[in-house]
């Protein structure tokens, strides 16, 4: 028996490598959509989230970009994070808009986040990172933002994409009535709106003349976004975590596809 298991182990590094193949087979498309991280390396990333290194690692594989989570300090600051509270092991957790950014960014030197620092957006932005690179801003506001910081974040975004005119900027919200702002106060960006239900949005992105939609994969039909991209509404959908799910994401032919598994796509698309 001793004398087979070199056989056997061989046997099934075989099977494995051939199954790992078939999984990873190359996806052939007419066009292929244009990929973006999802916070950098994603959700299921070590790394965390919106975080320089994170952001890093995903750009260094041959996509075009990443989405960033964009929140606002009290002090008016845009930050480069996802979560709506610090950790109670930061030291100073509580809620992102009650902190002003010098606290938080002495907190990220801690424990925090495994001291990977919370980037101001600017700064984020001012690290080299290539010509063209796509960072899709999804904007994420306090649930009773007043009228004056609401009209201060959008202040500062709109400055962010004319100080860094090198990059393609999208930018995503859940209100219409933002981007309607955003598009009025000159941003250079496209405007995708993010709606909770895809036909309505659609209708709401054309109502109002916006650059696309971006949704959950999961709630919105490959009939949906060919109807979308008819009226010229760019489609940017997001939700997969997995080789499987990456698969059937290209199979719906959307523009934009933002993923929490980098590796994998690159590999189906044969970059």
């Amino acid at each position: 028996m001793k004398k087979r298991i070199p056989f056997i182990v061989l046997f099934l590094l075989i099977i494995g490598l051939i199954s790992w193949k078939y999984v990873h087979r190359t996806v052939e498309l007419e066009s292929q959509p244009i990929i973006l991280g999802h916070g950098g390396m994603g959700v299921r990333s070590p790394l965390t989230l919106d975080s320089k290194h994170s952001i890093e690692k995903a750009l260094a594989y041959p996509i075009e970009g990443t989405e960033i989570d964009v929140r606002m300090t009290k002090d008016n600051v845009l930050i480069s994070y996802h979560d709506e509270e610090l950790p109670i092991l930061s030291g100073c957790p509580g809620f992102v808009w009650q902190k002003i950014y010098s606290d938080i960014y002495d907190c990220s030197h801690g424990v925090f986040h495994k001291a990977e620092v919370v980037d101001a957006l600017d700064t984020l932005l001012s690290f080299y990172w290539k010509e063209g690179t796509i960072f899709s801003l999804d904007l994420k506001f306090e649930a009773d933002m007043d009228s004056l910081r609401m009209a201060q974040f959008q202040t500062q975004i709109v400055k962010i994409t004319h100080e860094f005119p090198q990059f393609r900027f999208l930018i995503e919200s859940e209100r219409i009535a933002v981007l309607e702002d955003l598009r009025l106060g000159g941003v250079n960006a496209e405007l995708f709106y993010s709606p909770t239900e895809s036909a309505e949005g659609i209708s709401l992105v054309k109502e109002n003349q916006l650059d696309g939609i971006s949704v959950n994969a999961a709630i919105i039909t490959e009939e949906q976004i060919r109807a979308a991209q008819e009226s010229n509404i760019k489609v940017m959908i997001w939700g997969t975590g997995s080789v499987f799910s990456n698969r059937k994401f290209l199979a719906l032919e959307a523009d934009i596809i933002q993923t929490d598994a980098i590796k994998s796509m690159v590999i189906l698309l044969d970059r």
